[in-house]
């Protein structure tokens, strides 16, 4: 399972990780997002993040304080890089409706890949942001469509990308 969090999930995640070790209470989406980062961060599955938020969460492993649970974190994640038509995708997905920070995520999760450019997408996105989950499920039929209008004058392997579920981190099964 490859799996992107956005960037409030990979927040929370971290600020979970920080509050675990100062032996503080969590919130319930801390706790949700901690768990699927527990859950997801062992092989064979993967778990990305946006590059916006590894720059924000270097800058933060500066400040000793945070630097060892920052740095646990990013030994755990993998940071997605855009792939061929990430952009084009990106601005059709802005014409259905989705904010730029969202249409983002989601075009990395169809055309991103790893830094040795050895996978296309992601299966999931884990977000807490329930507007876009929402868009992107009532969407989902005209989503495709456009997914498939623009595969077809792709060549392999962006003709055979997929769209990712989008989903709240506690509907995200980890076997």
């Amino acid at each position: 399972m490859r799996c992107l969090l956005d960037k409030v999930t990979a927040r929370l995640a971290v600020q979970g990780l920080l509050k675990l070790g100062e032996d503080r209470e969590l919130t319930r989406g801390e706790l949700l997002a901690l768990d699927l980062f527990l859950r997801a961060s062992r092989s064979p599955h993967r778990l990305f993040i946006v590059p916006p938020t590894a720059s924000v969460l270097r800058r933060c492993a500066e400040q000793p304080h945070y630097s060892p649970i920052v740095q646990l974190f990013l030994a755990r994640v993998e940071i997605v890089q855009p792939a061929r038509y990430f952009k084009r995708w990106a601005r059709r997905l802005r014409d259905l409706g989705f904010a730029r920070e969202d249409a983002a995520v989601l075009a990395l999760a169809t055309f991103g890949t790893d830094s040795a450019a050895t996978i296309l997408g992601m299966e999931i996105v884990a977000t807490c942001d329930q507007a876009m989950a929402n868009n992107w499920a009532i969407r989902q039929s005209e989503i495709q469509a456009r997914l498939s209008a623009m595969q077809r004058y792709l060549s392999a392997p962006y003709n055979h990308a997929r769209l990712p579920q989008v989903l709240r981190p506690e509907q995200i099964a980890v076997e």
